[in-house]
């Protein structure tokens, strides 16, 4: 079953990533982004920038799920001494 389950999650893996290389394919029309802070306007392609974003929010997210279990296993711990 526990191979089924990481055969599942690979094939999905590798669909995800052949669904963002068809959208940044897709995507080549070039868009600026406006920056408030600066004059620098840094200039990419709209799925590249687009899956920069999601990337980028990927790993913020699971950095924080796991600051957020070390969180949790450090009190855990603590109660039962």
């Amino acid at each position: 079953m526990r191979l089924l389950s990481n055969l599942f999650l690979f094939l999905f893996v590798v669909a995800v990533f052949l669904a963002g290389l068809l959208f940044l394919l897709g995507n080549p029309d070039p868009v600026t982004l406006e920056l408030f802070i600066t004059d620098w306007q840094p200039s990419a392609a709209l799925g590249q920038m687009l899956l920069a974003f999601l990337f980028g929010g990927l790993l913020v997210g699971v950095i924080m799920g796991f600051l957020a279990a070390g969180v949790v296993r450090r009190r855990r711990g603590r109660g039962a001494r």
